[in-house]
């Protein structure tokens, strides 16, 4: 069952186009990011689905309620959508403590107190506050308040879950914690959450699906494995995870697989199902390269980054500089040559700037 469907959805604010008729649709316990830089609209359209904007065209529902249509003249307010809402800034009130904060939601309803205080344990338990139930907000560390927002989120028993950026005013280690707490709690709860970030490793981690986003559109939906493995165009390939493009000449096509050639005169097929002809542009990402003594592609190390578990080199190929990364126990000099071997990439139109 759909648990948020956004019907075709376009907001503008005078002259900026902030979303284009975006369409998505978010399941029954399903984690759903939208994904995409600073100004692509994501935010809008997260605030559009709990009715802090108004759409200036589509339609949303939220389970089987129809909650905007510009169409029909439905804008249904914020506080009589079934939904809970966790801002990126936390906005927890500093003089209440964790359980006043909390059970705040219920108090403004004036449910019966046993009611409120059986909801309030219920909320605390769900995100492990239970012990910092007496404690003020100044007395607690970052991920203990954003943890306050969820469970006075939680607390009103939504039918769904809008997080805008929770993570990202927390440390890297932190941030990394939550993202598990975070998926962990949605298992729990089976509520379905619509989470946007433009942390392509925190949405890759944590959602059954998600839609990149650009300039207002969306680009793709599909799970993180499509996404990455799978990328559209090359604004997705080039925003999700690192990616290599190499200029590249068509030579032969059979069937949906295409002989190109690139880096001094080397040959590679590739799949192409898209069927170009003449320049183009091969995608291969760092880890699809294989890197060693012999290879097809002479090149030469211009640096190396060790990572831990990896080493991110820099490698010059034909005047082509390259990122390839190898296991740790892989290791070469700076300034050694070596050669290498492209074992996966797509093929794209050769206009990288490409909008999307």
């Amino acid at each position: 069952m759909e648990k948020i469907r956004v019907l075709s959805l376009t907001k503008r604010y005078r002259n900026v186009l902030a979303v284009e008729s975006a369409t998505l649709s978010v399941g029954d316990k399903e984690f759903f990011s939208l994904l995409g830089p600073s100004g692509c609209g994501k935010s809008t359209l997260l605030r559009c689905v709990a009715g802090l904007e108004e759409p200036t065209q589509g339609e949303i529902y939220i389970g089987e309620s129809l909650v905007n249509s510009t169409a029909e003249r439905i804008n249904v307010p914020t506080e009589f959508r079934p939904i809970g809402m966790v801002f990126q800034n936390y906005a927890v009130w500093p003089h209440m403590t964790v359980e006043e904060n909390v059970a705040y939601p219920l108090k403004v309803k004036k449910l019966p107190k046993e009611i409120i205080r059986r909801k309030l344990e219920e909320a605390l338990q769900a995100v492990g506050l239970q012990h910092l139930a007496q404690r003020y907000p100044s007395q607690l560390s970052g991920g203990e308040q954003q943890r306050v927002s969820l469970a006075r989120a939680l607390i009103k028993e939504p039918e769904v879950l809008l997080l805008d950026e929770p993570l990202s005013n927390l440390d890297a280690k932190l941030r990394e914690q939550m993202r598990f707490e975070l998926k962990d709690l949605q298992r729990r709860t089976g509520i379905p959450i619509l989470y946007v970030t433009h942390d392509q490793t925190e949405a890759l981690a944590m959602s059954d699906r998600l839609a990149v986003m650009n300039a207002g559109r969306i680009i793709q939906i599909g799970t993180p494995a499509e996404i990455y493995t799978r990328p559209v165009n090359q604004f997705v390939a080039d925003f999700i995870g690192l990616m290599n493009f190499v200029p590249c000449r068509v030579i032969e096509r059979s069937g949906g697989a295409a002989t190109v050639e690139l880096l001094g005169g080397h040959r590679l097929t590739v799949a192409d199902p898209g069927g170009r002809d003449g320049e183009a542009a091969l995608a291969a990402r760092p880890e699809d390269i294989a890197l060693g003594r012999t290879g097809p592609i002479r090149c030469r190390v211009a640096a190396k980054n060790y990572l831990g578990n990896l080493i991110d080199y820099k490698v010059v190929a034909s005047g082509q500089v390259l990122r390839v990364q190898t296991p740790n126990t892989e290791v070469f000099r700076e300034g050694e040559d070596l050669g290498l071997s492209i074992q996966r990439a797509i093929l794209f139109a050769s206009d990288r700037r490409s909008r999307g």
